[in-house]
């Protein structure tokens, strides 16, 4: 069975990285994706904030630009991304603007569906 993912469910994948934290990079992966969220979880999720929505709370998290997360931060890379991806573009702000929220939501229909 062949899985398809989004443009964005990729962005997640191909830049989880776990060499700062000791843990092996070859593994399958839901343990990717489950280490991910429960290092989410220990650095940002905190009794001040925990009743917030926490697909808001992954893409502040993500903007804070997380080692074990570097997924491109700067508008550029964004965009150059996106078109190696072959998405087309209308209006690069309002991708731009949207992209950590789109990012949040690939990365938790990930966590709920491996």
């Amino acid at each position: 069975m062949t899985t398809t993912y989004t443009h964005y469910e990729k962005t997640i994948i191909n830049n989880i990285d776990f060499d700062s934290y000791g843990f092996d990079n070859d593994c399958y992966l839901y343990d990717k994706i489950k280490t991910t969220y429960n290092i989410f979880k220990s650095e940002y999720v905190h009794n001040n904030n925990k009743h917030l929505n926490e697909v808001k709370l992954f893409a502040e998290w993500l903007q804070g630009f997380p080692s074990v997360l570097s997924v491109p931060f700067y508008y550029n890379e964004i965009i150059e991304n996106a078109k190696q991806a072959g998405i087309k573009i209308k209006d690069e702000e309002t991708f731009c603007l949207e992209y950590w929220n789109n990012l949040a939501k690939a990365f938790f229909t990930l966590k709920d569906n491996l």
